[in-house]
């Protein structure tokens, strides 16, 4: 039902089922909280919304977010408690935190019994009290104690026996409570639940009505409640000196239509719908404007239950038996023409005339249109296809060219232009682009059919046609002409599919312009349209962008989708107040501003008719654009295209980490800092941007201090993958920038603490250097022990030489100088020569001794035979060796194999001169690591008690000693004499003599 006079406004809106991620397209709820996220009830769950995702809540989410039920009946913000509560029609009701997006709170309204269930219906809020509220009954729930009140709310409604069906409750400035019942009426209540005054349905509803009376929806200004119901707009001013319906005004559709929901567009205008439609009212002038879909297809406003409208934005949510959309409501910048009535409908331009200010011209693909921009009337003219050029010249005659030939526009009718003018007629088989007026006397057109350019002389009537197969008018390369743009030089831009032509109509001249890729030299094609600004032209491309040159067609800059535009695919650009250029593209709008270089996108969700530009469709002239393609055409005013200066709010939307066990998700919105675990393989962090205006402009940008200050771009990505962290404190900054490039003034931040394992921690690591550095030190302290030893060894060997050798070499000397004194005296010389034995003898023991490959016990068996062989055989004395030894054969040390030589030498020595023996055997034997040596002989013995321990006994003990060998020796009168040596296992003896 529609009202007479009534405006009908075009909206384009964004729309979310889902597809996009919607639980359901039945929608009942829509807040939005106090962060800025929206809240959806459906009768599948609840969702979240931020824009560009949905969060959802039901029955199968995880337990933290999981509704022990389906139909959302009522949602509600209470911002002293941080959550949203959610009522469930016939379930529970729970508190969802607005932070951690947890529910926190369940209340079950009779657990006494549980399968009495109850048709929840509403919520309302006063103070710590929650009113839930539905089929005949009442509940008080305190939030601050967790109790549960049951309230008699019939008695304190008066009812009787009536049903009493709750569907609201509402409180106004006083604190009354306002409650509508379907069925029965509107009652408020004083503060302290008194009967103040009853509404009943017989009054609310005009005479002979007889649809029950159902509230759907309402919405409170000062003290003023507006009702959306079954019988129309029902208003009560709830002041309690004058409380009282308010009637309606004398608009049917308010006073009698069924309105499904209502919202407040401002203090003096209010937002309904009806099963027809989405309107918006005005209190003040009790005028209908009538909100009507670009794309009828969609018909989403004939099925709206439920409205929220953002003040702040000026844009409207609205939840249907569709799925949920929004649309901006206060688009002065672009005003949309597609349709007019049930059966006229602008499908798709190929061109736009403005012939006055209100009067435009339309060539459509089914006809021509004539549109009055004033009072909205779209009336077709003529039903040719294919109607490409739309022309004026300087005389205001109108050309039109189609399929059936090339035509006059004449108010609302055509007729053939040869009609007047009889030289058109060489047109009429032609297919023409555009036309220019060159001067006040010649008129350029432009084919798109190959069949090249021609000038029209409107003084003498004359045609000359300019092609490139022609014998008088040639020009070359001239193919498919796409647009026609005369400079400010006076030079006519011939657009084709290879070249731009400069041709200059008064004289035929033409220079053709190829226009190449600087980086990659490639040749640019299909070019559209021009235009040019006090130094620079500003060329359109279908595929390459738009191009910037001098004005000798030189490229200095190729702008394409990298650098902001929404396409690069350009059909028509007009130049801004000599500073910015306006674009229309295959898929949007572009404003490109030129210095600096910002671009801002617009799109159908902006208030466009369409995103789908044509290639010839715009015109320009001082204070307007028009422009179109599919589902009819849009005004632009450039002076008033809004910028946003406010940067988008910025939260966490969560926080994922994958481990090796597992996937840890969470969620804080204020969120500062997150440990992350040691076995952490992906952590993926995922933000929210709120531009509910342009939320697909959003732009993200992201840092991380400790690696790196330069802003990483994200372009439209709202997520950052982080991999092969090393262990330690991060801190992660985001940023966001809405569609005019305004960057959030704080960053989102956000610390991520990675913990090490725990050979990454500091106490191993400490461990670790301790460890080391005590094995150095032991190296270093083992070195100096080996340098200690050597350092012995050097002394004992020089104390050896000393001793040894030197007492030799004296003794020598003393000898050779007897000799020369008493030469006749042959003795000294053989002193000489036996002290020179026992030199070599004692340097060839000391050179053995330092010698590596022999130090085994075999290489000391062999060195003692050396020396007691010879002196035991000239005594007629025999000598015996015998070795002993496992696999675990150990070599000797330098100071034990020299030790042990000298004590054996000093042993055999002693049984040669003193024991008068006939037989001297040596032992050695060596097991596990043990050496054992034994030196015995067969000769008198002596007495052991009887034994005065000379130097020579003297240096065996102290030798042994030296290298921790035990010493024993056993002697018996008349039987001989042992000497045993040990290292390892002590073995037992008759007498220990070891020192």
């Amino acid at each position: 039902m529609a009202s007479l006079g009534q405006e009908t406004k075009f909206v384009t809106p964004i729309k979310y089922t889902q597809n996009e991620g919607l639980s359901s397209y039945y929608i009942t709820k829509i807040i939005k909280d106090s962060y800025g996220f929206l809240w959806i009830g459906t009768q599948e769950g609840l969702n979240l919304f931020d824009g560009n995702r949905f969060q959802t809540f039901t029955k199968r989410s995880p337990a933290k977010q999981k509704l022990n039920g389906s139909f959302i009946s009522d949602l509600l913000e209470d911002k002293k408690r941080n959550c949203i509560w959610v009522l469930l029609s016939y379930g529970e009701v729970c508190a969802i935190d607005l932070q951690t997006r947890t529910v926190t709170r369940r209340v079950l309204l009779d657990t006494s019994n549980p399968d009495n269930v109850k048709w929840k219906r509403c919520l309302a809020l006063k103070g710590d009290t929650l009113w839930i509220a539905g089929l005949d009954f009442a509940y008080a729930y305190q939030v601050s104690t967790n109790k549960i009140l049951p309230i008699d709310i019939r008695a304190k409604c008066a009812v009787g026996k009536a049903e009493l069906n709750i569907s609201m409750i509402h409180f106004d400035q006083h604190q009354s409570m306002i409650i509508c019942a379907d069925g029965y009426g509107i009652i408020i209540l004083d503060k302290n639940l008194r009967h103040l005054h009853t509404f009943r349905a017989d009054e609310l509803n005009a005479p002979g009505t007889y649809t029950k009376l159902r509230f759907w929806d309402a919405v409170m200004l000062k003290h003023i409640l507006y009702i959306a119901s079954s019988t129309g707009l029902k208003i009560v001013d709830t002041a309690p000196a004058q409380m009282a319906l308010v009637p309606a005004d004398d608009i049917p559709l308010v006073r009698e239509g069924e309105l499904l929901s209502i919202a407040a567009s401002s203090d003096s205008s209010l937002m309904f719908s009806t099963s027809a439609g989405v309107y918006e009212y005005s209190l003040s002038a009790g005028s209908i404007v009538s909100l009507r879909d670009n794309n009828p297809a969609n018909n989403l406003f004939t099925t709206t239950y439920d409205i929220y409208y953002d003040r702040q934005l000026h844009q409207a949510w609205i939840g249907t038996l569709a799925g949920i959309a929004s649309f901006p409501t206060r688009v002065v910048h672009f005003k949309t023409f597609s349709e007019y009535g049930a059966n006229v409908k602008l499908k798709h331009l190929f061109s736009v005339l403005p012939v006055s200010e209100n009067i435009i011209y339309a060539g459509d693909e089914n006809g021509i249109y004539y549109i009055d921009t004033k009072t909205g009337e779209i009336t077709q003219i003529d039903a040719s296809g294919s109607n490409l050029m739309l022309f004026q010249d300087q005389a205001r005659h109108v050309f039109v060219s189609n399929k059936t030939g090339f035509h006059l526009i004449d108010g609302k009718s055509l007729r053939p232009a040869h009609s007047v003018f009889p030289s058109m007629k060489l047109l009429n088989s032609d297919h023409l682009s555009c036309g220019i007026q060159y001067n006040d006397s010649l008129v350029l057109f432009g084919s798109i059919i190959q069949k090249g350019l021609t000038i029209w002389n409107t003084r003498t009537g004359k045609l000359q046609v300019y092609h490139r197969q022609s014998t008088d008018h040639t020009i070359a390369g001239l193919t498919i002409i796409n647009y026609l743009y005369k400079t400010r030089a006076g030079d006519v831009m011939i657009l084709t599919e290879k070249s731009i032509i400069a041709f200059n109509p008064l004289i035929g001249k033409y220079t053709t312009h190829t226009i190449r890729d600087n980086l990659t030299q490639e040749v640019i094609s299909n070019f559209m349209d021009m235009c040019e600004t006090d130094d620079r032209f500003y060329i359109a491309t279908y595929g390459d962008g738009l191009i910037e040159t001098d004005k000798q067609l030189h490229v200095k800059k190729i702008i394409r989708s990298e650098d902001g535009l929404n396409n690069t695919c350009i059909y028509r650009v007009f130049p801004f107040q000599n500073k910015a250029i306006l674009a229309t593209t295959n898929d949007g709008l572009s404003l490109i501003h030129l210095n600096p270089l910002k671009i801002k996108n617009y799109f159908q969700t902006d208030g466009l008719n369409t995103n789908a530009f044509e290639q010839l469709c715009g015109y320009q002239d001082d204070h307007r654009i028009i422009t179109g393609g599919v589902d009819g055409f849009t005004i632009i005013d450039p002076s008033r295209l809004p910028s946003n200066a406010r940067p988008p709010d910025l939260y966490l939307w969560n926080l994922k980490v994958n481990t090796k066990s597992g996937v840890l998700d969470t969620c804080h919105i204020a969120m500062k800092a997150m440990r992350i675990p040691t076995d952490v393989l992906q952590t993926t962090v995922s933000f929210s941007a709120l531009n509910y205006s342009n939320p697909k402009a959003v732009r993200y940008a992201y840092k991380i201090n400790e690696l790196n200050n330069d802003w990483i771009d994200l372009g439209k990505q709202n997520f950052v993958d982080l991999i092969g962290f090393s262990p330690g404190d991060y801190t992660l900054e985001v940023r966001a920038a809405n569609e005019d490039g305004i960057w959030s003034d704080v960053p989102l931040s956000l610390s991520l603490i990675y913990i090490p394992k725990w050979y990454q921690t500091n106490i191993f690591k400490i461990a670790i250097a301790l460890s080391g550095a005590m094995f150095i030190y032991g190296l270093l302290r083992y070195r100096i022990d080996q340098l200690r030893k050597q350092q012995e060894i050097r002394k004992q060997i020089g104390s050896d030489l000393h001793d040894d050798i030197g007492s030799v070499l004296n003794t020598l000397k003393i000898f050779t100088h007897l000799a020369k004194r008493e030469p006749e005296n042959k003795s000294h010389l053989d002193q000489i020569e036996e002290s020179i034995t026992q030199a070599t003898t004692g340097l060839r023991d000391m050179i053995w001794v330092l010698e590596e490959p022999e130090d085994t016990i075999f290489e000391l068996t062999e060195r003692i035979k050396k020396f007691a062989l010879p002196v035991c055989i000239v005594n007629n004395i025999k000598f015996n060796t015998n070795i002993q030894s496992d696999n675990k054969t150990r070599n000797l040390l330098k100071t034990e194999k020299r030790n042990l030589l000298l004590i054996a030498k000093e042993s055999i020595n002693n049984s040669i001169k003193y024991s008068q023996c006939k037989n001297i055997s040596v032992s050695i034997v060596q097991f596990n690591q043990e050496l054992s040596i034994t030196i015995s002989d067969d000769g008198v013995g002596f007495k052991m008690e009887d034994v005065i321990y000379g130097k020579g006994l003297k240096n065996i003990q102290y030798r042994a000693g030296q290298i921790n060998f035990s010493c024993q020796m056993d002697a018996t009168l008349n039987g001989g004499t042992t000497i045993h040596l040990q290292k390892g296992k002590k073995t037992s003896s008759s007498l220990d003599t070891s020192i």
